[in-house]
């Protein structure tokens, strides 16, 4: 399979390509666009639970932002509402959620067999399709 570089990129990190990985990286695209891509310049809280397939979701902003688990900037919360928030020292908090009715459609129809045709369906959906996202200042 052809994959874009981003894709490729995240799919070698995770060890291979499912829709949440994908929902992750998109997740990160949008704080990196509104915060920016400095090190240490904001944290990033991830509640997708701390086990798979929810918290491959966490190697998607790992990838996607300057903030690591590793550096400290990205802790995973136990809370799975598939959904991240990033702060950054000015104030300003960047929600992202994954829309309930492509988490469900996922939970439904996703397979082993089929995750990485699914993974590149979700890469494809438009923003607004697939993420909802609150900024206050």
């Amino acid at each position: 399979m052809n994959l874009p570089e981003e894709l490729e990129r995240a799919a070698h990190f995770h060890t291979h390509l499912g829709p949440y990985l994908v929902v992750g990286l998109r997740m990160g695209r949008v704080l990196t666009r509104e915060l920016g891509d400095e090190p240490f310049s904001y944290s990033v809280v991830a509640r997708s639970g701390k086990r798979p397939p929810y918290s491959c979701l966490v190697d998607g902003i790992q990838v996607a932002t300057p903030c690591t688990v590793g550096n400290g900037g990205l802790e995973v919360d136990a809370e799975k509402t598939m959904s991240v928030e990033a702060k950054n020292g000015d104030g300003r908090t960047v929600v992202v959620t994954l829309r309930p009715e492509v988490y469900e459609r996922i939970e439904r129809d996703c397979t082993e067999e089929n995750q990485e045709s699914f993974a590149l369906d979700i890469w494809e959906m438009s923003e607004d399709e697939l993420l909802k996202t609150g900024i206050q200042a």
